[in-house]
């Protein structure tokens, strides 16, 4: 009796333990059970929409199947089907699987009640990457008493895709048409209305929040009809504010979206809607070579989903008016390296750029082989995120941040902090992320080192580590630093203010103040950041969009 006793007492032990190590929860569609890791409870591989295969490839997302019983919730789910990378794909899985419309939530060990909510957007220009890169794991945001809601959505060709007979078929079914990867963001946020009270969010004070192409959906869900009311802040990191192109027409010097989607068909042998349905996924996984011949054209002006450019709407007070931040990295024209203009001369005169005002103002650019992307990163992120932060006086609360710290044994490789180095102190992720080497790198010749990680990705198709975040987890400062960020984000998500106690005073930002919050290893903020090199470039960002005219327009 007093073994069966024993053996008694340890089942229930058993059971309280896996009910605490495997949480539970039910939402609409069904019973969850979720793990239990870095300190959190974590729900994953959630459907948030129906599987968009067969006839429902190129439809706005439907509605989530429910299910019986209870669904384990202790795995990611597969990737959207994308191109594989090597280095940038590691831990995704490819190439994918079409039905990956699925939700990842994390929410702090100890139960809440209308905790602030965080739905992050992944990058990777709308081409690659996904929900379970090891990145956007969000210790340090919910050890600061957050939910952080994280998900997949439809990349490439999958995601943005308007030829002429399907943009007919959406007009006759009455359905918005095209840019489905943005339409699948909308999905989650109302998922996230109707469902996350029962994790212990509040549906009530939700903040998006994204990186790259993630940030630039941020701007785009700012002035989105289709998303007012389902977000109450946003931050967009590295937001690069590049045109949009048109639906039906060339914009801007760019080809139409039709166009574009026509010879893509025809690269793949199709002749029909109906064809380009009945084509394997992995037919339809674009290729590198896909993308260099333009057979991608990304997301477009629909008139529904997306109305405009974010730049000038925001200029014409037509964005959602909720609390916005928006940042961007010392060097976050990286990205634009590999596609940077050759010949410098012909790329000033397509904007109308004066080339001895350029050599006056980029004279002390140390490393001229960087010297064309550095331009536009003057104006399509340091430029933007200024202009888009203004625009915000007025309306609501615009905070502006430069993030400039790369961990110390680094630092002397690189001219600036490359794209995507930001997330990982974010989310207090940096140490799931490739460690920094033991020695201190050259510095000595810096193009070197870029001109490689270029010839790298032009031609083996590799993602240089040189590109990929490189962190200390037992570098102190680094650690400080992810503390403060993560603060500082998760500040703004529960009050549209990111200011925190013990650090230093984060204003409302203005371009007559020019006044932004400094990540780096000694100051905390910047005042007038590479003032006469941006103004310049701001000038000609706002003749890009003509913002005058526009604002006149509306």
């Amino acid at each position: 009796m007093k073994k069966l006793f024993v053996l008694l007492m340890g089942a229930i032990a058993l059971t309280a333990f896996a009910a605490t190590d495997r949480p539970l929860v039910q939402i609409e569609s069904g019973k969850l059970q979720g793990v239990a890791e870095y300190n959190m409870h974590a729900f994953k591989n959630i459907p948030y929409a129906a599987p968009p295969v067969g006839a429902l490839r190129w439809r706005p997302p439907q509605p989530a199947i429910s299910w019986g019983g209870t669904r384990d919730a202790g795995q990611f789910g597969d990737s959207c089907p994308q191109p594989f990378v090597k280095n940038l794909s590691t831990g995704l899985a490819l190439p994918g699987n079409e039905d990956c419309l699925k939700l990842n939530v994390f929410t702090p060990q100890k139960p809440g009640k209308d905790l602030p909510v965080m739905v992050w957007i992944h990058g990777g220009g709308l081409l690659v990457d996904g929900a379970r890169d090891a990145q956007f794991t969000p210790i340090n945001l919910v050890k600061n008493g957050v939910i952080v809601v994280t998900f997949d959505y439809r990349l490439g060709t999958f995601g943005f895709f308007a030829p002429k007979e399907l943009i007919e078929e959406a007009k006759a079914k009455g359905e918005p048409v095209g840019n489905y990867g943005t339409m699948d963001q909308i999905a989650v946020l109302k998922w996230v209305k109707n469902n996350i009270a029962a994790f212990g969010g509040d549906p009530n004070n939700v903040t998006i929040f994204g990186e790259s192409a993630g940030g630039r959906s941020v701007t785009w869900l700012m002035v989105s009809d289709a998303a007012r009311g389902l977000f109450h802040r946003a931050i967009a990191e590295s937001a690069q504010q590049s045109p949009l192109r048109g639906m039906t027409d060339k914009r801007l010097g760019m080809d139409s979206e039709t166009n574009i989607d026509a010879k893509y068909m025809a690269a793949v042998g199709a002749n029909s809607l109906a064809e380009m349905r009945s084509l394997p996924t992995k037919k339809l996984v674009l290729t590198a070579a896909n993308f260099e011949q333009g057979e991608f054209g990304g997301p477009f002006i629909d008139g529904q989903i997306l109305k405009g450019d974010p730049v000038p709407l925001f200029a014409a007070g037509k964005q959602a008016k909720v609390p916005f931040m928006i940042g961007t990295n010392s060097w976050d024209s990286s990205f634009l390296v590999p596609g940077q203009p050759v010949v410098l001369s012909d790329f000033l005169k397509k904007l109308h750029e004066d080339p001895k005002i350029i050599q006056m103002l980029y004279s002390n650019v140390k490393d001229q082989c960087i010297m064309s992307s550095d331009l536009m990163g003057d104006m399509l992120y340091r430029g933007s995120t200024k202009l888009l932060a203004d625009s915000m006086n007025g309306m609501a609360p615009g905070y502006a941040y430069y993030f400039d710290y790369l961990t110390h044994n680094i630092r002397p490789a690189y001219p600036g902090v490359p794209h995507t180095f930001e997330i990982s102190y974010v989310f207090g992720s940096y140490g799931l992320m490739p460690q920094a080497p033991k020695k201190v790198e050259s510095g000595v010749d810096q193009c070197a080192l870029i001109e490689k990680a270029t010839a790298d990705l032009k031609k083996k198709g590799v993602w240089s580590k040189y590109w990929y975040p490189i962190t200390d987890k037992n570098n102190p400062q680094d650690q400080a630093l992810s503390e403060k960020m993560s603060a500082s984000w998760a500040a703004f998500a529960k009050t549209g203010n990111p200011n925190v106690a013990g650090q230093a005073e984060w204003p409302i930002y203005s371009l007559k103040s020019d006044v932004m919050r400094y990540f780096s290893d000694d100051k905390e903020t910047i005042k007038d950041l590479l003032k006469e090199r941006v103004d310049y470039q701001m000038l000609h960002l706002r003749e890009i969009f003509a913002i005058e005219r526009l604002k006149d327009a509306f």
